[in-house]
């Protein structure tokens, strides 16, 4: 049998407004985006990792740090409005036209949740394989506060709404009571090109899987305070991270 090929992409345009210049900003002294290319160095099981860019700079510093940067990323595919469907499929037509073949899937390594490694991308791929689902996406529990049967609308009075009525925190008032659910990080997802190609299907298709990363390591930089945060994480442990849960496959 074939091997499943699997090729990973980096996104890092180079516009961002809530964190300008945030995929190059230093957190514990290295440029976020290193991050990212030192956690898909470590997988096993990705064929190829490329770093899927409009900016200059941001390749500059990628090769810097050992990333694979073949291409500029068309503009239309980098703006704050891109789906990820576009520009994945882009990196992937051009894996076909070097390799004469598509690759069984792709590996979307968002450069903005620093805390991956080479372990949960290879989790999540291996989950892939064996479930035979369309996709497999990182989701962390969501606790206390954060929970939809705590949340609340407002009315045009003031007057709070639950935003769920029949599950509310009347319901359930106290956080040991609450059911579990699971909130999309970002860490990463892996997704068959079939799906991706499908125009029928959504982008990460019908039959998704999950893996599961703890909270502290599910962080996203979406925000100034998000960095900060993420800095101060990243200087504490030096890298040095939890074990990580893979979706429960045999290790």
């Amino acid at each position: 049998m074939s091997p499943f090929t699997v090729l990973g992409v980096i996104p890092a345009r180079g516009g961002s407004r809530r964190v300008p210049g945030k995929n190059l900003r230093l957190l514990d002294g290295q440029p976020l985006i290193a991050f990212t290319i030192k956690a898909a160095a470590e997988s096993t099981l990705i064929t190829r990792t490329i770093v899927s860019t409009d900016s200059d700079a941001i390749a500059r510093v990628a090769v810097k740090h050992g990333g694979d940067v073949p291409f500029r990323r068309p503009a239309d595919l980098a703006t704050d409005e891109s789906p990820d469907r576009p520009y994945l499929l882009h990196a992937v037509d051009w894996f076909e036209r070097q390799v004469g073949a598509s690759p069984d899937a792709v590996a979307l390594l968002r450069p903005t949740t620093p805390f991956k490694n080479g372990r949960l991308i290879d989790d999540a791929i291996l989950l892939l394989q064996e479930s035979g689902a369309d996709s497999v996406r990182s989701l962390t529990p969501v606790e206390g506060v954060h929970h939809p049967f705590w949340m609340f609308d407002v009315d045009d009075t003031g007057r709070l709404l639950a935003f769920d009525p029949e599950n509310s925190i009347g319901k359930f008032p106290r956080s040991q009571q609450l059911p579990r659910l699971y909130r999309l990080n970002g860490v990463i997802d892996v997704v068959r090109t079939a799906t991706l190609r499908d125009p029928d299907q959504d982008t990460y298709g019908s039959d998704i899987r999950m893996i599961e990363v703890p909270p502290g390591l599910g962080h996203d930089i979406d925000t100034e305070a998000d960095f900060a945060l993420c800095d101060a994480l990243a200087m504490a442990r030096r890298m040095t991270l939890p074990e990580i849960r893979g979706g429960g496959l045999p290790r």
